[in-house]
């Protein structure tokens, strides 16, 4: 039998996913072999943005009490070590390093008002398959080379500790009782489905995007050998909150500059530092009015930096005849 007839898969993701925001992707696998299958484990290949967490909610259904508590300490071990490498990294960050880091953190938080979405620290891509436990010399090499140099006052190391020999019991006894070695993966009964639920933070986009998520499965057979499918997807990933308020700021100061330009005599340059902010705070309101939300509808809408552009530039452009009218009206 062909592996693509051992098991069928099904990537599922939430209908609307915006820049800078959360959201959700699940992926189905269901047995259709004719014989149980062990050491299932799904690896995210390609992702549309940060992955916060995987499989944090997976349906236990078809584990044991024993083989639900081996996943939940691996990842416990994980977010241990996650933390620390985290804490060590900042101690040792150069000026400049701090510097980019900062700027991350600004754009992070900038987008963080429009998404109303706290930001949350996360691994670099280059460090996050080597901070992953996939074997046993993963917890020990983790702990001498991570945690070790964490701070004796705090409890991270000692909760890394006890963590870690929980495991090594619940290891000690799936030996015994089901001749299981180490392993990440889940057992999967003939024609049973699991789901494993992933979620991901979206990239920061001025205008929407299509991106490529892409998952790795593997999993053995009686015959012991390691099956690989691979299924990919494409999403639609609409510009974030900010782009059309940014997008309406910016065009405000151009559109002031441009009428301050054709207004202003040659031999007066003088920028009059309050009807710029005027103008800046007007083109914000009047993108906020028109930026576009999924469960509203409005007669005017625009989506993207561009949009907003546009209407701060009219906004600035004509933010005197706008000002007069809003007065006559109060």
């Amino acid at each position: 039998m062909k592996d693509s007839e051992n098991i069928a898969l099904n990537l599922v993701s939430q209908e609307y996913i915006a820049g800078s925001q959360e959201y959700s992707v699940s992926l189905n696998v269901t047995n259709v072999s004719g014989q149980p299958i062990s050491d299932l484990q799904i690896i995210n290949t390609l992702s549309a943005g940060r992955e916060l967490s995987a499989n944090d909610d997976l349906d236990t259904t078809n584990l044991t009490k024993l083989e639900d508590k081996k996943r939940r300490l691996i990842r416990e071990l994980e977010k241990g070590v996650e933390s620390a490498y985290a804490r060590n990294r900042q101690k040792r960050m150069s000026f400049t390093e701090s510097i980019a880091l900062a700027v991350v953190e600004m754009v992070d938080g900038y987008a963080s008002i429009f998404s109303k979405r706290k930001t949350q620290p996360t691994t670099p891509y280059w460090a996050e398959e080597a901070l992953k436990i996939d074997e046993w010399e993963d917890v020990e090499r983790l702990e001498k080379e991570v945690i070790s140099f964490e701070s004796p006052d705090s409890f991270l190391p000692k909760a890394y500790a006890i963590n870690k020999g929980k495991l090594k019991r619940i290891m000690d006894r799936l030996a015994r009782e089901q001749d299981q070695e180490f392993s990440k993966g889940v057992p999967l009964p003939v024609g049973s489905t699991i789901t494993f639920p992933f979620s991901y933070r979206a990239p920061h986009l001025l205008k929407q995007k299509k991106m490529d998520i892409s998952f790795k499965v593997s999993y053995k057979l009686n015959d012991d050998v390691v099956h690989i499918r691979t299924i990919t997807s494409r999403i639609l990933i609409l510009p974030s909150a900010f782009s059309v308020p940014t997008g309406g700021m910016v065009g405000a100061a151009v559109g002031f500059f441009i009428k301050n330009t054709l207004t202003t005599a040659h031999n007066e340059s003088i920028i009059n530092w309050g009807v710029l902010a005027g103008s800046i705070a007007l083109g914000l309101v009047f993108s906020l009015l028109v930026s576009r939300k999924p469960e509203t509808t409005k007669a005017i809408t625009v989506e993207d930096f561009t949009g907003g552009l546009i209407i701060g530039v009219l906004a600035g452009v004509y933010s005197d005849a706008i000002l007069t009218k809003l007065q006559s009206l109060l």
